[in-house]
């Protein structure tokens, strides 16, 4: 559905719409420093940050990972790469005691040194004892599994679900041992890592975004939040697992892209890019919008599940407080464990998205 604000009228009502969801979120929001359970919302809300002092508010969310541990391909952890003392952990953690701390491993940036290692029964076992011994040492509640961008899938799932069976055995009985899955259809469909993992893990963190990359490869408009992929992919994990929908958690993008166009038009899906460079790069969208540029696009489409605007020669595409707020209805309404964002410092200053989420699940009946 595409749904373009022509008018003042259009703009000025977006504008109230999102003055007053940063009201009730003001409201509603817990301060950082509070120990106060958010008991509001029966639903998990989980968010990546690269450390612990980008979670403005942490008592908004059940689970907070600090993304990404590193390897070396043999196996041995890259204990630098954590970017807190354990005595920060074990402080953060006595001021929120309702927040699980989780580690990931991997990720996009590092997921190419795992792959040896998942793929070596040595290197794995060694990787899997150093991580339950840094989770024991860093007073973190569990670990988070992020390996990206392996191709041959029975020998890697294989491999995968041995490393994760590790993790679970050496970790305390009420650690906390999740993964971050992939929108490829190979990693849910038929004989998936997904559906072997599925008594091992507590909950998957689905990526439901980046899904225009084959735009950016044809120079056309994509939706990386695509509100129709999330669906789509949601609804295909939840059949690996049997119709089980509790252990999974909606992903939610707090980022956008940036297409190149000669023009000054509003362009929709799949239309031509007429680039002045090479197709399009991920934005923090406020960081170029400005935070009303963000909340009051020029347009939305796919039943509201993206917001589009152009600034010169610049078309964003991206999500906001109304998109955010529609897939967590929607999330919600179908009977997902939960939601998942990517990542707390691509929020504005104010934590608007974060607002918009957690008061879109305290919503929730």
């Amino acid at each position: 559905m595409k749904k373009q604000l022509k008018n003042k009228a259009a703009a000025f009502a977006a504008g109230l719409l999102g003055m007053a969801l940063i009201c009730a979120s003001l409201i509603s929001c817990t301060p950082k420093n509070s120990a106060k359970k958010d008991s509001a919302s029966k639903y998990r809300n989980v968010i990546y940050t690269y450390t612990l002092g980008d979670v403005t508010y942490p008592e908004m969310y059940t689970h907070v990972i600090i993304s990404f541990f590193k390897a070396d391909n043999v196996g041995n952890l890259f204990e630098k790469s954590f970017p807190h003392t354990p005595e920060t952990v074990k402080t953060f953690k006595k001021e929120h005691p309702n927040v699980k701390v989780l580690g990931a491993i991997g990720g996009g940036s590092y997921s190419e040194f795992l792959t040896p290692v998942m793929l070596d029964e040595e290197y794995r076992t060694r990787l899997a004892k150093q991580l339950c011994a840094f989770v024991a040492s860093h007073h973190l509640d569990g670990i988070d599994l992020d390996w990206e961008y392996y191709e041959d899938y029975p020998e890697s799932n294989a491999a995968y679900l041995d490393f994760a069976q590790q993790l679970r055995k050496k970790l305390p009985k009420n650690a906390v041992l999740s993964m971050a899955g992939q929108k490829a259809p190979q990693f849910y469909r038929d004989e998936s890592i997904v559906t072997m993992m599925k008594d091992v893990l507590d909950f998957t963190n689905v990526m439901t975004y980046d899904f225009d990359y084959d735009n950016k490869m044809n120079r056309t408009v994509g939706y990386n939040g695509s509100f129709t992929e999330t669906k789509l992919t949601m609804n295909d994990y939840a059949k690996a697992l049997g119709g089980d929908k509790s252990k999974l958690n909606t992903g939610l993008p707090f980022y956008g892209s940036k297409f190149k166009i000669k023009d000054t038009e509003i362009h929709f899906e799949n239309e031509p890019v007429h680039s002045f460079s090479n197709g399009s790069n991920y934005t923090a969208t406020t960081a170029a919008l400005g935070v009303e540029g963000a909340k009051n696009p020029q347009a939305y489409d796919d039943d509201d599940g993206v917001a589009i605007s152009v600034k010169g020669h610049d078309l964003f595409v991206f999500d906001n407080e109304t998109t955010l707020t529609n897939k967590v209805n929607w999330s919600c309404s179908e009977g997902f464990g939960g939601v998942m964002e990517w990542v707390a410092s691509d929020d504005d200053a104010a934590c608007t998205l974060q607002k918009a989420v957690s008061n879109a699940l305290k919503a929730q009946k």
